[in-house]
């Protein structure tokens, strides 16, 4: 019996259409695999000054809400897309590349599966792209989905 190549296969999304193109690809790769699915959001630590002007709630309000819209957003896509798959959802908080790697060390991703996003020249020549900054420093194979 040969071992399962991708065991863990860790899933990026922020929701977009992109990412939603790559949470189907890793299920497909899943259902011929066996996989357990890993997807992630990753939120910002700190929210926009012009925000925290027009609310009375404190940022840490606004963030635990966002975690938790976060939070039930990718149960509902691990629902809708994953149906019959082992999925775990995480919320992390942070720089976005930086969390995509450590959690793929932290729970020993065999392989990231992430979009890539069409953001023009002037975008990517000044920040680089998140999908770019995980290739340089993932710790497994990253498999990227163009938009389709």
């Amino acid at each position: 019996m040969s071992e399962t190549l991708y065991t863990t296969i860790l899933v990026p999304t922020d929701l977009s259409p992109p990412s939603m193109d790559a949470v189907r690809h890793a299920a497909r790769l899943a259902d011929r695999i066996g996989s357990r699915v890993i997807l992630t959001y990753v939120m910002e630590d700190k929210l926009p000054a012009m925000i925290l002007a027009h609310t009375t709630d404190t940022e840490e309000q606004l963030l635990d809400r966002h975690r938790e819209h976060a939070r039930k957003a990718l149960v509902d896509v691990a629902t809708d897309l994953l149906p019959g798959h082992e999925v775990d959802c995480i919320v992390r908080q942070g720089a976005d590349h930086e969390e995509i790697v450590a959690l793929a060390r932290e729970i020993g991703a065999d392989l990231i599966v992430m979009g890539m996003h069409g953001h023009g020249f002037l975008v990517h020549a000044l920040a680089g792209s998140t999908t770019e900054r995980v290739l340089h420093h993932a710790p497994c194979p990253v498999l990227v989905v163009g938009q389709h």
